[in-house]
């Protein structure tokens, strides 16, 4: 891979990066909600 190749992104990685960036946020949230029971300041 030459030093340039990483600064040349596609025109898809933006939205590739969205999509990761929504998918690892939800299963954040998803775990948050099911755990909250087990948090101390969650009554």
């Amino acid at each position: 891979m030459a030093p340039g190749e990483i600064y040349a992104m596609p025109d898809d990685i933006l939205p590739f990066l969205a999509g990761v960036t929504i998918f690892v946020q939800y299963l954040c949230w998803s775990a948050a909600t099911e755990m909250g029971t087990r948090w101390p300041w969650r009554k």
